[in-house]
């Protein structure tokens, strides 16, 4: 009998187990590391997902290049929720919305360029406030969102647009113009 499926099946289930502890670590870095200037820091794991979903539109297989990063998505979520003071599954709801609607949108868009990754993060941000805000509004009963709007959505999405940029042309290097650069110098063997 051929052990190739048990391998495989394992292979799977340790790389479930590393991208679940990644996204742990950078809900740490974000919720303990990170500066908080407005007394909340940037939402680092929304800026990731954004940009992964827009390098995943581009991507030859995009379908299970975005699965992937929903499953990131939802890890990063319940992480943060179960490192800060919310109920568990709303950060996770709030980035899986925001993946989903961004993907949907870019995918039917051929923009390309850097203003790209600056819109579909102002666009998530929104979601992803809004989402956060309508939980918050559930478990108190007077809820000003025009408070809410201008001192936490406003703030907290001018502050996602500054690591954007940095993080989308990294990412891109790291996961397409390094391979493509790496398959060019390789020697052409003529048969």
């Amino acid at each position: 009998m051929d052990n190739s499926q048990p391998q495989r099946l394992e292979e799977q289930i340790a790389q479930e187990i590393l991208l679940m502890l990644s996204m742990v670590v950078l809900a740490l870095i974000q919720v303990t590391l990170l500066p908080a200037p407005f007394g909340f820091p940037p939402a680092l794991l929304l800026v990731l997902i954004v940009c992964l979903v827009l390098l995943a539109v581009r991507a030859p297989y995009p379908d299970q290049v975005v699965g992937k990063t929903l499953r990131r998505a939802f890890y990063g979520g319940v992480a943060l929720d179960l490192l800060s003071a919310t109920p568990v599954g709303v950060h996770a709801l709030a980035l899986l919305l925001a993946a989903v609607l961004i993907f949907a949108l870019a995918r039917k868009m051929q923009v390309e360029g850097p203003l790209l990754p600056f819109f579909a993060v102002l666009l998530g941000g929104c979601i992803y406030e809004i989402v956060l805000g309508i939980s918050y509004a559930s478990l108190e009963t007077p809820f000003e969102w025009l408070t809410y709007t201008i001192v936490i959505i406003i703030p907290g999405v001018l502050m996602m647009l500054i690591p954007t940029l940095p993080i989308f042309f990294g990412l891109r290097w790291l996961l397409y113009d390094r391979k493509q650069a790496a398959r060019r110098k390789e020697p052409r063997v003529a048969l």
